[in-house]
This record gives structure tokens, C-alpha cells and sequence, in this order.
């Protein structure tokens, strides 16, 4: 049931990271506005996916919980095709990122659990075929149909993701109710974070600007939509083999040289407009996400304690995809209206740098304190 709810999941990902900012173009809203409508999401994931486990870890129903939270996430985008109004778009943004804001937390604590049964990476492939179908399918869509199709596919696959999530069996120690004193991060894990929100960040360059960096570059939608899947395509390779990629070499040393890679694709999309070599890079993907989402789950599953690992997982989600989020959706805004769309792609790859500088500082705290997660 995990695979399928991962695989559901997923679709709705690949319609929306890769084309909520060109929908919003496409209906008239300018790059600070696109900006600061897709840091709505984030910002509620920094502020309430916390809030969101702790409930859901202290509810008595934990499947109607969560089932809630998707069916109103299903429905929320409906009205922004119908209504233009900025406010209203506004506060649908936060109703839907409030509902599903814990679930993915929720599913990849669950899942990681259970990698000796199944390892985690084969289980996520079913995610990244997902998004494959989607982020390919809603381009040429989008060239064939218009804005509709966006908000049509998105509620079709998250009300398919229903199933699944009704399902799983959450009645696990892992969600257990902990008092706030086991829950609370060493100096040197907080670091680590920091390094992640960082580098996490330069994800909303490459989701809110890619493609439109395809259209400018004299492109369609259904090439960005071939580039998306040629870089989950990558992701799966390394998820797939994840037993052979973590034993290379240890988990944070893998997220350093991903960070690195990813980095290396920004520097090279802000440079060329050539169809061969964006398509080229976009594989990188496999290591700017794909290896270093296995990493940190590794790194989650053998360095902390379990009463730990719900709370690290929401900090992921909720600081990382949420505050880096937030950062990186208003920065690439701005950088985009004031300085063109080359200056985007280079100042996501000066966040990778840094972030991977972080987790390299991390690596030092952490060989001083013995390695203890106290």
C-alpha cells in the first residue's frame, strides 16, 4: 500500500513542482508574484508539518485524519482556474499546503522503517514513476488543452492517493506520543539542517523557473515535461541500487557530492539554451535528489533513535522543503524581475555550494562529539 500511495503521491508532485510557476505565468502573474504565491506553501510547511505529526500522533483516528487531509488538498486548487483574484488564490494556496503538509512526513517515517522488509529506495521508485507519468503527461497537456489541464490532473491523482493512505495500517510505535524533552536536537544535528534548508532551497529556483527557462530557450511545455522525466528516470537508477550507492561511501559524504552535482546542473541550465545539453543535465537530478533523499533517509534511520525520527523527518519536510522553500521561491522572484533568467540558475548553484560547505562543517561537529545523538 506504501508503494501506492507513494506512486499517487508523486503524480500530484509532478504536476505541480513543475508547472505551478509557468500555470501562474500563463494567467498573468509576473515573477515576484509567482514568487511569493509559491512561498505560501512552503511557509505553512515551516510552520505547522511540526504541528501537524504532533496531532497526528494523538489523535484517535489516525486514518481519517490523514484521509481528511487529502481530500481537502484534492479540491482546494479547483476554484483558482474559475477565480484570478490574488487573495483568494492566496488563501486556497494555504488551505491545500495545510492539508497535506504532515502526510508525506508521516508515509517516508513509516516507510523507512520498514526497510529491512523492503529497502526504502525501491519502494520510493514508486514515487519517481509517478512523477514521470505526470510531469510528462501535464506538458503535453498544457500545450494541447491549456491552463486546465494543470488543476484537472492534479485533483484526478491526489483523490486516487485516497485509497492507499486508507489502507496503511499507522498504529506503530514509531507514532507514538513523546514528551518534548525526547524530541529535542543536539547543537551538531541542527547544523546538519541548516545545511540541508540551504541547499534545499535552489530546488524552488529549478520548480518555479525550469520551465520557463524551456519556453525561453524556444521550447514547448512537452520538452520540459521529456527533461523532468529524463532527470526522475536518473533518480530512479541510484534509488534502485541504493544498497551499492550507500555503501560507497557514508550518508553524508554521498549528500555532500549530490549537493555538489546539483549545483553543477544550475551552473550549466543558466549557460545553454541547447535542447541536447539541457537534457543532459537534467539527469543530474538523479544525484542532486535522488542520492541524497536516500542518504538523509539512511542517516535518519541508523544515527537516531527512534523517538527521534518522526521529529528529524518533519524538520526535513517542514524547515527544509518549507524554509528553504520559502527563501528560494521569493530570491528567484526577485532575482528573475530584476536581473533575467541566466542570474536565477547561478545563484542556485552558489546555494549548493554553501549547503554542501555546511554539511562538510557538520561532519567536523559531530567527529568531535564522539557521533553522540543525545
Amino acid at each position: 500500500m506504501l508503494a501506492a500511495y507513494y506512486f499517487f503521491h508523486y503524480c500530484t508532485l509532478g504536476i505541480i513542482y513543475p508547472y505551478f510557476g509557468f500555470y501562474f505565468k500563463q494567467t498573468g502573474y509576473n515573477g515576484t508574484e509567482i514568487g511569493l504565491l509559491l512561498s505560501i506553501l512552503p511557509i505553512v510547511s515551516f510552520t505547522c508539518t511540526t504541528l501537524w505529526a504532533d496531532v497526528f500522533t494523538k489523535v484517535k483516528h489516525r486514518k481519517l485524519f490523514i484521509v481528511s487531509g487529502i481530500l481537502v488538498s484534492s479540491f482546494a486548487l479547483v476554484p483558482i482556474y474559475f477565480y484570478h483574484s490574488k487573495p483568494m488564490t492566496a488563501v486556497l494556496l494555504a488551505v491545500f499546503a495545510l492539508a497535506r503538509t504532515g502526510i508525506l512526513p508521516v508515509i517516508d517515517s513509516f516507510a523507512s522503517s520498514l526497510n529491512d522488509r523492503m529497502p526504502y529506495g525501491r519502494m520510493r521508485i514508486f514515487g519517481s514513476l509517478g512523477f514521470i507519468l505526470t510531469s510528462t503527461a501535464t506538458g503535453y497537456f498544457f500545450d494541447s488543452f491549456g491552463a486546465a489541464a494543470f488543476v484537472l490532473l492534479y485533483t484526478v491523482f491526489s483523490l486516487l492517493s485516497v485509497v492507499p493512505a486508507l489502507l496503511a495500517n499507522y498504529d506503530t510505535s514509531l507514532f507514538k506520543p513523546r514528551p518534548n524533552s525526547e524530541k529535542r536536537l543536539p547543537f551538531h544535528l541542527k547544523v546538519f539542517f541548516a545545511g540541508l534548508t540551504i541547499y534545499l532551497s535552489s530546488f524552488a529556483f529549478l520548480s518555479n523557473f525550469f520551465n520557463i527557462k524551456v519556453a525561453e530557450a524556444g521550447f514547448g511545455q512537452t520538452y520540459a515535461g521529456y527533461m523532468w522525466t529524463v532527470g526522475v528516470l536518473a533518480e530512479m537508477f541510484f534509488m534502485y541500487h541504493q544498497e551499492r550507492v550507500l555503501k560507497f561511501m557514508r550518508a553524508e559524504y554521498i549528500i555532500i557530492v549530490s549537493m555538489l552535482l546539483g549545483g553543477v546542473r544550475y551552473f550549466a541550465t543558466a549557460l545553454t539554451d541547447s535542447l541536447i545539453l539541457l537534457f543532459f543535465f537534467s539527469a543530474f537530478h538523479g544525484f542532486a535528489y535522488g542520492t541524497m533523499h536516500i542518504s538523509v533517509m539512511k542517516f535518519f534511520r541508523e544515527k537516531l533513535p527512534e523517538s527521534l525520527r518522526l521529529k528529524a523527518q518533519t524538520i526535513y519536510s517542514g524547515v527544509g522543503y518549507g524554509l528553504g522553500t520559502v527563501a528560494g521561491s521569493a530570491v528567484s522572484g526577485m532575482v528573475y524581475d530584476h536581473m533575467g533568467l541566466k542570474p536565477v540558475f547561478f545563484t542556485a548553484f552558489f546555494f549548493c555550494i554553501i549547503g554542501a560547505s555546511v554539511i562538510y562543517w557538520y561532519i567536523g561537529i559531530e567527529g568531535k562529539n564522539g557521533g553522540e545523538q543525545s
